[in-house]
């Protein structure tokens, strides 16, 4: 095990604030990653013992995702045993080491104390004091069964810890992927982002693009804590310290060790800004050009898409038509405005410019159930209205509708990657036809539906939609059945005797 020290680095080809900080000095601790239980336990161990070894010299200490879990388990429920038994152990240490050497430390742990445990950075003060948690914002689908996930559901700004007046940011693993939230991190003008990992699958020279890339779209100083996979690895590992320029100050490969670099965090790197333009950070030459209207839907109005939401909702059926009789497009959007998280209209052949309408407006606000008119379809159109749906990136946003079996099927040649649900008849079992047929969901009337019915579609992994009047009754009976999403004209009144959305 060997210490990798990087000296203090003057960056030419950047120009300070006129603010400047006392220089920091920042150490990642690069533990293995291991495949059996006696290396786990040896792993964590090690970490233990690299904590205890640091001294007053440093100002940033950090360490990977899942520092108490530092190799493979078994299951879900091995995996929370070894949290909760090495998390206090890890925890202490860093309090301890936080306190001793009057320095801040980060590791990415597991938040045990929540009734559902997260996936999270603890961030101790030069006291040893807790004083702020990041809670990774993109999970893993292999995370989804072991950690909760809900709070990723809803918008949140950027997490940034004000520390010593030092700005911080935050990335966890899989963060670091999504480099769209980069430019938002950047608006928030961090100093440094923290980055616990453990990416285990990656090429170093990969990580290095992810890394300085990073760094330099935010402006800020990147501390990357991740694990090795073994000396003679060329994947995963390179923890590092990056500077805005994008210079990587050092980089640890496979190496089960530490590494340390010393920088001025209100240090920025100033680019030129266009002709007769001031230097100005990257982050903010790229706002004055930034185009959002022609990227992908993003931002607090999007809605979770339709894999990931709840059974259990409303439907605004037609939107809000007594808000707006006249209008289709403006009933949906004030149905959206309310807080419905799915809407449904019906399109025939030659309405795919009603169709463009509606996404130019509201894609991805809400759920889309589009209900296919039983007329006939040529190729064209079909195609026409999956072109848009992929055109508008609405494609996780809707599902189709509709009674017409073979129209269905069609569908299926054109749009695969959208759900389909097929609209069922009083007195006819067409669930065994809609899982025949590569269906996701059945639609009844109130009048058709009942409780065998829902149980038998559920038990073939099926979600029944139910369309009903305004009855707020008739909605609580239905639901009381099994019923998981009710389509209503009177959205409102429904919404307010059942607390649905």
């Amino acid at each position: 095990m060997r210490r990798i020290l990087i000296p203090a680095l003057a960056l030419l080809t950047t120009t300070a604030f006129p603010c400047s900080a006392a220089p920091m000095k920042a150490r990642v601790i690069q533990q293995l990653f291991c495949q059996d239980r006696p290396g786990l336990e040896k792993s964590f161990e090690w970490t233990i013992n690299e904590l205890k070894k640091c001294d007053e010299s440093l100002d940033i200490v950090v360490l990977p995702e899942f520092s108490e879990v530092p190799g493979k388990t078994s299951d879900r429920e091995d995996f929370l045993a070894t949290a909760r038994k090495y998390g206090p152990v890890l925890l202490e240490t860093c309090a301890e080491t936080a306190r001793r050497c009057s320095t801040l430390v980060f590791a990415g742990a597991i938040d045990m104390s929540l009734e559902v445990p997260r996936n999270t950075i603890f961030v101790f003060n030069r006291k040893g004091e807790i004083i702020g948690r990041y809670y990774k914002e993109h999970l893993t689908r292999g995370e989804w069964d072991k950690l909760d996930k809900s709070y990723t559901e809803d918008w949140t700004q950027p997490y940034i810890l004000d520390i010593e007046g030092v700005r911080f940011a935050f990335l966890t693993c899989y963060d670091f992927y999504f480099y769209e939230n980069y430019a938002n991190i950047a608006r928030w003008k961090p100093d440094v982002i923290i980055g616990s990992s453990h990416q285990r699958s990656d090429t170093f020279r990969a990580l290095d693009i992810i890394n300085t890339f990073c760094a330099y779209n935010t402006g800020a100083y990147l501390v990357r804590a991740s694990v090795s996979m073994g000396l003679d690895s060329e994947l995963g590992g390179c923890s590092c310290i990056v500077a805005p320029t994008g210079e990587i100050l050092g980089t640890l490969r496979s190496e089960v060790a530490t590494l340390d670099a010393t920088f001025d965090p209100k240090q920025k790197y100033l680019k030129p800004a266009g002709y007769g333009n001031p230097p100005s950070l990257h982050s903010e030459y790229i706002e004055i050009g930034r185009r959002p209207w022609k990227y992908r839907p993003g931002g607090s109005a999007i809605v979770i898409p339709f894999d990931e939401a709840p059974a259990k909702r409303l439907c605004a059926n037609q939107g809000l038509s007594s808000f707006a009789p006249g209008s289709l497009l403006a009933s949906l959007g004030a149905a959206v405005a309310v807080g419905a998280s799915e809407i449904s209209f019906e399109i025939g052949p030659g309405d795919e410019g009603k169709l463009e309408e509606i996404l130019r407006k509201l894609s991805c606000h809400s759920i889309m159930n589009i209900r296919l008119a039983d007329r006939s379809w040529d190729e064209a159109s079909l195609k026409k209205i999956a072109d848009l749906i992929f055109i508008y990136d609405a494609q996780d946003h809707v599902y189709f509708t509709t009674g017409n079996i073979a129209l269905l099927d069609r569908l299926a040649e054109v749009a695969p990657k959208i759900p389909r649900c097929v609209v069922g008849q009083a007195g006819k079992d067409v669930v065994d036809e809609a899982v025949k047929h590569g269906c996701r969901l059945i639609q009844f009337a109130g009048k058709d539906i009942d409780q065998g019915t829902i149980g038998k579609a559920h038990s073939k992994g099926l979600r029944c939609n139910v369309v009903l009047t305004g009855d707020p009754k008739e909605a609580a009976r239905v639901l009381e059945m099994g019923a998981d999403t009710i389509l209503t004209d009177s959205y409102q009144l429904v919404a307010d005797a059942t607390g649905l959305k």
